[in-house]
């Protein structure tokens, strides 16, 4: 049990600490433990450090201790090769080994906050390595810049990069529509920026905004190696002041596709009123680090904000939205009719009918557009 109690805390751990790129919080500074002079000889290991002969605690490093969790979840990935130890252990192994374990308990633990949360990384993690394979192949630089992630940065930033699976995802997406002018919100190292821009055509345009200055340099070297440099601009700015701006200057309703990967995950309904205004009708808008686990109990971090967002897109009349449980979870949304936002909140806070009258109101409008135009 020890190997499944140590991936599901190290999973835990991952996820109470908001394991999810565009919103990792980083994990508080440890305060050294004073020596201690509990009897000698070795001691095995416990979270946070070991002891030595002499009895003296050694604390681990931040970097170690991220490392270690992050080592141990990616060991249970399947057919995959762990980052760290290159070897592979796979679910079928692992429940083979605990099957009689679990048979032999007088009585089942029962259902909870941490074993569903278990559960739920687990499949989600298990469901993206098999959607790969069935993949066609990544482009190398975007291969290369994650690569270059878990070598060069700190272990608490590199996870902030896009998993492999949404790259493509948004790849797809843009060639699929031909998108011509598209948003990347919370643009990091470049990586959301580069796989939109290498499936867009030679005269599309991916504006960008990264706040941070070195993630804003980092993306900007990426460009230049991807070779789509050309096809790119980046604010350093954030994403509400970019698109205040873009709408100040006249951009309403002119944008193909929008992709949302802003930090503050509690500011994407915000994010979401001025991209309604931005995106033409039929455009789509995706947004990231929608779903992680579908634990209801499950309270830290942005999750119950992300819960009501999701609910509120659900109710929205301007969009088509669902909801894609692929890695973290990717929230696609399609705008079907263009609505006031100021009219549309007004309705929506005097209930349903008021919201009905609104959209019969719009309907009637287009209705004498489309008679004009013949």
């Amino acid at each position: 049990m020890r190997a499944f109690v140590g991936a599901a805390l190290s999973l835990c751990l991952l996820g109470a600490a908001g394991y999810a790129p565009g919103h990792l919080a980083a994990s508080p500074r440890r305060r050294a433990t004073p020596p201690s002079l509990q009897g000698g000889g070795w001691s095995g290991g416990f979270p946070g450090g070991f002891k030595v002969p002499g009895g003296f605690k050694v604390q681990k490093s931040e970097r170690l201790l991220i490392r270690e969790a992050w080592e141990k979840a990616d060991a249970y990935r399947p057919g995959r090769a762990n980052w760290f130890t290159k070897q592979q252990q796979d679910l079928v192994g692992l429940h083979e080994s605990l099957g009689g374990k679990i048979d032999a308990l007088e009585e089942l633990p029962p259902a909870s906050n941490v074993t569903s949360l278990l559960g739920a990384l687990l499949k989600v993690l298990g469901t993206g390595d098999l959607a790969l394979t069935l993949c066609s192949p990544e482009p190398p630089v975007l291969t290369q810049l994650r690569d270059w992630l878990v070598s060069d940065l700190p272990m608490e930033e590199a996870v902030r990069g896009l998993p492999e699976e949404q790259g493509r995802i948004l790849g797809t997406l843009v060639r699929a529509m031909d998108a011509r002018r598209i948003l990347d919100l919370g643009t990091f190292t470049g990586y959301s920026s580069i796989a939109m821009a290498l499936a867009a055509a030679e005269d599309a345009r991916v504006v960008c905004c990264e706040p941070q200055a070195q993630y804003a340099r980092m993306a900007r070297d990426w460009w230049m190696k991807a070779g789509c440099q050309a096809k790119l601009e980046m604010h350093e700015v954030g994403a509400e002041e970019l698109m205040a701006s873009r709408l100040e200057a006249g951009e309403a309703g002119t944008y193909d596709f929008v992709f949302c990967d802003v930090g503050d995950r509690a500011r994407y309904q915000a994010c979401h009123e001025q991209i309604m205004q931005l995106l033409r009708v039929g455009g789509y808008v995706v947004y990231y680090g929608t779903l992680w686990a579908a634990d209801e109990v499950l309270q830290h971090d942005a999750f119950p904000a992300m819960r009501q967002f999701n609910a509120d897109l659900a109710r929205d009349p301007r969009v088509v939205a669902m909801m894609v449980p692929l890695s973290y979870g990717i929230t696609l949304c399609v705008k079907t009719v263009e609505l006031d936002g100021g009219a549309y909140a007004d309705a929506k806070g005097a209930g349903d009918d008021a919201v009905a009258k609104l959209l019969l109101e719009r309907r009637a409008a287009v209705e004498q557009e489309l008679a004009a135009m013949e």
